[in-house]
């Protein structure tokens, strides 16, 4: 195969088609494979295989694996801490015999007692029921309707509270004892509102 050139390449002569046409010939040839040469595929023993699945290590992985780990580890030793104070909480409860039973009893009734007030009461005029005290036993003269709770001043929200063992400081605004109260009663948000406004 030849090219034919312009007139005015005419200078480059024979050199520039005889390289043009060795290109050629040599882009066209196809490469043969000698299978002798060729490398055979080794047999692989299960170590070999085994490896070959594994992940590499990269640090960026290896820092985020570490603060996992960390972070697990911390988990695993606040459940220890929780295990242990749920164990050593029914361990009392079981030493003090007849006397966690009225704790426990007195608890059940003051749990009942602010369900029902917390569903039950919306209105001023419906009365709470009262809860038990600490010894089992239901105060008398504690108000127990919302307009009356509404009305009490300083001295009787006091005496209360102290009866009910309720923490709260002498000098704190009449409508934060009241809220004390009310939080311990299970009052919901509604009966809440009508009694602090």
């Amino acid at each position: 195969m030849s090219i034919t050139m312009p007139s005015n390449f005419s200078h480059l002569g024979d050199e520039f088609s005889t390289d043009l046409d060795m290109e050629i010939s040599q882009s066209s040839q196809i490469p043969q494979i000698d299978r002798q040469q060729t490398p055979r595929p080794q047999q692989l023993q299960a170590p070999d295989i085994l490896e070959q699945f594994q992940f590499q290590a990269h640090h960026d992985q290896n820092t985020l694996v570490i603060g996992v780990l960390a972070y697990l580890n911390r988990v695993e030793q606040d459940l220890a801490q929780m295990k242990e104070f749920i164990h050593t909480g029914y361990k009392r409860l079981n030493d003090v015999g007849d006397e966690g039973n009225l704790v426990g009893k007195v608890e059940g009734a003051r749990l009942e007692a602010r369900n029902w007030n917390k569903i039950h009461v919306t209105e001023l005029e419906e009365p709470f029921r009262n809860l038990p005290q600490s010894n089992g036993e239901y105060p008398s003269g504690i108000p127990n309707l919302g307009s009356i709770l509404r009305a009490i001043d300083h001295k009787a929200v006091d005496y209360i509270l102290d009866v009910y063992d309720l923490p709260f400081v002498p000098t704190m605004f009449l409508m934060e004892k009241k809220i004390i109260y009310l939080h311990f009663l299970g009052a919901n948000q509604v009966i809440m509102h009508r009694i602090l406004d």
